[in-house]
């Protein structure tokens, strides 16, 4: 009797350790608020400027990501809704792409990556479109 309690114990532990997150990592999930944008003017002087904004992304455990402003765009602007997918970097726990629903540019894919807890969103243009989020 006791030998088959531990290997209904030691079942019940191996299926309720599968992975459901995707290989997510847990500090991804949330809402991330704007907080500096750098928007470089094409040769190599951008810096990194604090914005007033109430931009938010905000990163859901099925894989989706809502915005209250453009998914695809290095603005300021929190008066529009986007959403789209996300997928995490194949050997990576801290960066993936975003793949916005709906975009002016077509097949628009956004790289992420955390750092030190904050979250470096690299949008697609020439000279260097980068905007840091932190956690709320």
């Amino acid at each position: 009797m006791k030998k088959v309690l531990a290997v209904f114990c030691t079942m019940m532990l191996l299926f309720s350790c599968s992975s459901d997150d995707k290989g997510i990592p847990l500090d991804l999930i949330g809402t991330w608020k704007l907080q500096e944008i750098n928007n470089d003017p094409g040769d190599g002087s951008g810096t990194f400027q604090k914005v007033e904004s109430n931009k938010t992304l905000i990163f859901k455990k099925n894989l989706e990501i809502t915005s209250n402003g453009s998914l695809s765009e290095n603005t300021i602007d929190s008066n529009s809704s986007s959403h789209g997918v996300y997928r995490i970097t194949e050997n990576s726990e801290a960066s993936g792409i975003i793949t916005p629903s709906k975009s002016k540019h077509l097949s628009v894919e956004i790289h992420f990556e955390i750092k030190n807890s904050v979250l470096y969103v690299y949008y697609p243009c020439i000279e260097g479109c980068v905007a840091k989020y932190t956690k709320k």
